[in-house]
């Protein structure tokens, strides 16, 4: 038993026993003005009996004390039922009701508030995002509706209804506190929406929400929804696990305009049936099962096989932050090259994260090991708000890819000029450019004229498959 637990239980047993002594103590006192007359007629068995009992109500008292601690169901900081709790409610709900919604309500600079202000004001900032949110809900005609703190700054809440019918209710709560001020401290709030349609497994619905809470918000956007043609989570996730099983992969091409000959490679999945799931939908459900080595070793087959087919073709592909660093899927992508006696210098890595690892060193390293090899690097989304400016402080890569925006608003002045500073610090570096989503000439031409290496989209080329680019090529 750690030490915090034996203090916890010392303190409660000290809390049952000024509990359960004034209680003793006022009984006695009352026994002893009513039975003062005959004290020389109770035997002392009576005594040893009463102290006795005292000792079994204080152990009672010190019991019901301690389950009533594990058995509370709100959070003392939010006042909102615990994650233990509220998922506990959500589980009845979901089974109770023909259509039922979960909502992730997010406070997305809680760490920043924490950072800046102190604990006490992001304590105070989760009380007055679950007050304000039970109270919109509450005036939106919406009666009784478990909320819940699950983690961090993420509040979970229930609603009668689908999704059609909450969303406009929860993008206006969302717009309400674009502005939201509290002693002026500005408080960020995003949020997310499943319903009953997509499984109705509370558990499955959570783990959805948090994988929409990781995509990224465009412009104006303040609620993320599932976009997988309302397939179901189970059945998403039967056919993820059938297309692994069975390598049903179908490898897409899209060539770059280069000094090289280069395509970006993506990939969809066939489950049962021939069902195509788009990289998008099935990204978070490999994460969640386990499967991302064991997807990206099959890409490394299957773009074994291209390569013997098309000579010459260099080949640009994602792979997981977390498999690239994974010893052992080196080994086996260096096992399957050699083999094949195909040039490593044919294989471009794209990588991209949010969070920034922590053993940098063991990161660098290791791609260092890749690049010894002739494999190149390029790190995706430049300028977005992910962990790219701190990987291009410590990470050795080839190449930059900046983020779609650049390409989407290039005739914004803050997007040219950020654009020409990262050009600027690559040449610098010794790093080539690529930006992608070219679709018109004009963007094409303003990037030809600045010295862009690669230019990716569908004013170049469009997305192609196999007999497609062979074809081309």
């Amino acid at each position: 038993m750690l030490y915090p637990h034996k203090k916890e239980r010392a303190h409660r047993f000290l809390l049952a026993l000024r509990t359960g002594l004034p209680l003793f103590l006022l009984a006695a006192i009352l026994m002893f003005a009513r039975l003062s007359d005959y004290f020389h007629t109770i035997p002392a068995s009576f005594f040893v009996l009463a102290v006795f009992i005292l000792a079994i109500s204080i152990y009672f008292i010190f019991y019901m004390i301690y389950r009533g601690f594990d058995e509370q169901i709100t959070d003392p900081i939010t006042h909102t039922f615990t994650r233990k709790q509220i998922l506990s409610i959500l589980k009845q709900q979901i089974k109770r009701h023909r259509q039922f919604s979960i909502i992730l309500i997010s406070i997305d600079n809680l760490a920043d508030i924490n950072a800046r202000y102190g604990t006490q004001a992001g304590d105070k900032a989760l009380r007055r995002v679950a007050k304000e949110s039970g109270v919109f809900f509450e005036d939106k005609g919406f009666d009784k509706f478990p909320i819940g703190h699950f983690s961090g700054g993420d509040f979970l809440i229930g609603l009668k209804g689908d999704y059609t019918a909450i969303r406009p209710f929860l993008e206006m709560m969302c717009i309400k506190f674009d502005d939201f001020l509290m002693d002026e401290i500005e408080i960020k709030v995003r949020g997310g929406i499943v319903d009953k349609s997509l499984s109705s497994d509370v558990d499955a619905l959570v783990e959805r929400l948090f994988e929409l809470k990781e995509l990224e918000m465009e412009d104006g956007e303040h609620i993320k929804m599932p976009t997988e043609d309302d397939l179901s989570l189970l059945e998403l996730e039967e056919n993820v696990r059938y297309a692994i099983t069975n390598k049903h992969f179908s490898l897409m091409y899209q060539p770059l305009q280069s000094d090289e000959n280069m395509v970006q490679v993506s990939v969809k999945l066939q489950g049962r049936g021939e069902k195509i799931i788009h990289q998008k939908a099935f990204m978070p459900v490999l994460k969640r099962l386990g499967f991302e080595r064991e997807y990206d070793e099959i890409v490394m087959e299957k773009l074994l096989f291209a390569c013997k087919k098309m000579e010459g073709v260099t080949f640009a592909f994602n792979v997981s932050p977390s498999v690239i660093r994974n010893r052992r899927f080196f080994e086996r992508f260096r096992s399957m090259v050699e083999s094949n006696n195909i040039a490593f210098t044919r294989f471009v890595v794209i990588i991209s994260e949010r969070q920034v690892y922590a053993n940098m060193r063991r990161y660098n390293d290791l791609l260092q090991e890749y690049r010894s090899l002739g494999v190149r690097f390029v790190l995706d989304n430049v300028g977005s708000l992910n962990a790219t400016v701190e990987y291009l402080k410590r990470l050795e890569v080839d190449i930059i890819r900046f983020d779609k925006p650049y390409s989407k608003h290039l005739d914004t002045p803050a997007y040219r000029a950020m654009l020409n500073a990262y050009r600027q610090m690559a040449s610098e570096l010794g790093l080539k450019t690529w930006v992608k989503m070219v679709d018109n000439e004009e963007t094409k031409h303003y990037f030809e004229s600045i010295g862009i290496d690669f230019i990716q989209g569908n004013q170049i080329a469009k997305v192609m498959n196999m007999d497609q680019l062979e074809e081309q090529l």
